[in-house]
């Protein structure tokens, strides 16, 4: 320590501050970068590793795709519930809660499935093709509609009755990555062959 105290505050020294941050940082890391408390969530598999993951709206709840199912811990503890996915082996891209925090969807093999989060029940909005997986999912503000990015289109379900409208894409064989509602549920943007479409959702 002498040695590196003469180095760094010799008289002859004009760097002695930051020569001293830097040994701080080299010697000492933990006081700098360290984090006091990390919580970790295990997955189903050891070497997965979660694409995305989101707090329900009163922050209780944590949910993520694992391998065969949207995984929903509680936030303060280690305990999950697993809700399936439609294939064993798929893994969900994406996952969004419900504006009430009632409901969680994701995307599956062929549809979106939206899960009630206090039963083991759940319901399948169908896709344009059956072998498409929607990578993003979103609720209107209000929880009356859905949207998802499928083949040649967006569409938009009625949550509660099932019924959909499709708003077409620019090009006929192009899947929109992503979807969002307009603040007031008045209309729904994504990304298309160049440029960013909006539509006015139909009554």
């Amino acid at each position: 320590m002498m040695k590196i105290g003469r180095v760094f505050f010799g008289k002859d020294n004009k760097y002695g501050i930051l020569n001293l941050l830097i040994a701080s940082v080299v010697f000492f890391p933990s006081t700098l970068v360290g984090q006091e408390s990390v919580r970790s969530y295990k997955t189903v598999a050891r070497n997965e590793t979660p694409n995305y993951a989101e707090f329900s709206p009163d922050g209780k709840c944590i949910a993520a795709g694992v391998l065969g199912a949207v995984r929903v811990w509680r936030s303060q503890s280690n305990e999950f519930k697993d809700y399936p996915t439609k294939l064993k082996n798929e893994t969900p891209a994406f996952v969004r809660f419900s504006s009430d925090g009632n409901y969680i969807a994701a995307g599956v093999f062929g549809a979106v499935r939206v899960w009630e989060l206090q039963s083991n029940e759940y319901r399948d909005f169908p896709t344009k093709l059956k072998n498409e997986t929607p990578k993003y999912v979103c609720f209107s503000p209000a929880g009356k509609h859905m949207a998802a990015g499928v083949f040649g289109a967006v569409r938009v379900w009625n949550v509660r009755s099932g019924k959909f409208a499709d708003y077409p894409t620019k090009l006929r064989n192009e899947t929109p990555k992503f979807v969002r509602f307009s603040p007031d549920g008045r209309y729904i943007v994504a990304g298309s062959y160049g440029t960013v479409r909006i539509w006015e959702l139909a009554e």
